[in-house]
């Protein structure tokens, strides 16, 4: 995606939420760089001391976080992806203004859209319905994240991927098997037998769990 599509994602993105003019969309818009990611390609969540804003305009990115481990060096805990026309948040690099702990990476070929955390302050002084819009993100970023906590507690298996099938459709239309089995803590073999079970019509049937708001 050119750097003319990937504005006009966003912008689209931005008019859904019917608070910005359309000068103030133009300044903000004029704010953002452009940049391609190849496939597996860290994405910083901080440069030179100053954390960045990143707009997924095309691809896909995955949040993971390492722990120490005493059998191996390190291990990779999946944490959550990023699709399309939404941005990559972070509360801990965006409240705090320093480097997350949890880490971004692309699955495959991305574009991005980035703003430096100090470019934003200044928006915010001289547009200042920003802060309502960046309110609105952290809501919606900190709902997803309620979701997945739940999900990830359900003791089955099965149940876990039902639930995630249900309420995270569009990752399981493009997220790659592989980082879905890691993220529900599961084997690939497991998640395969998983699928055939559910296809002969053995689901454990998870309509909707009622600690979701759907």
């Amino acid at each position: 995606m050119n750097y003319l599509q990937s504005k006009q994602r966003l912008s689209e993105f931005l008019e859904s939420f019917h608070l910005l003019s359309t000068d103030e969309l133009a300044i903000f818009l004029s704010a953002f760089k452009y940049q391609q990611a190849k496939r597996n390609q860290p994405i910083p969540a901080c440069i030179d001391s100053s954390p960045r804003l990143y707009f997924v305009a095309d691809g896909l990115l995955r949040h993971f976080s390492t722990m120490p481990n005493k059998i191996q060096e390190e291990t990779i805990i999946d944490r959550g992806f990023v699709l399309p026309s939404t941005f990559c948040l972070s509360a801990a690099s965006f409240h705090q203004a320093r480097a997350t702990t949890i880490h971004s990476e692309t699955i495959k070929r991305t574009t991005l859209l980035y703003i430096d955390r100090s470019v934003l302050d200044q928006l915010f002084v001289q547009i200042p319905v920003l802060s309502l819009l960046f309110r609105q993100l952290m809501e919606r970023y900190f709902f997803e994240i309620e979701r997945l906590n739940l999900i990830l507690h359900l003791g089955n298996c099965q149940m876990r991927y039902e639930y995630y099938c249900l309420h995270f459709a569009a990752h399981i239309q493009q997220v790659p098997d592989k980082y879905i089995a890691q993220f529900l803590n599961i084997s690939h073999s497991e998640l395969s037998r998983i699928r055939g079970r559910m296809a002969k019509g053995k689901p454990i049937r998870a309509k909707a769990s009622p600690s979701f708001v759907v």
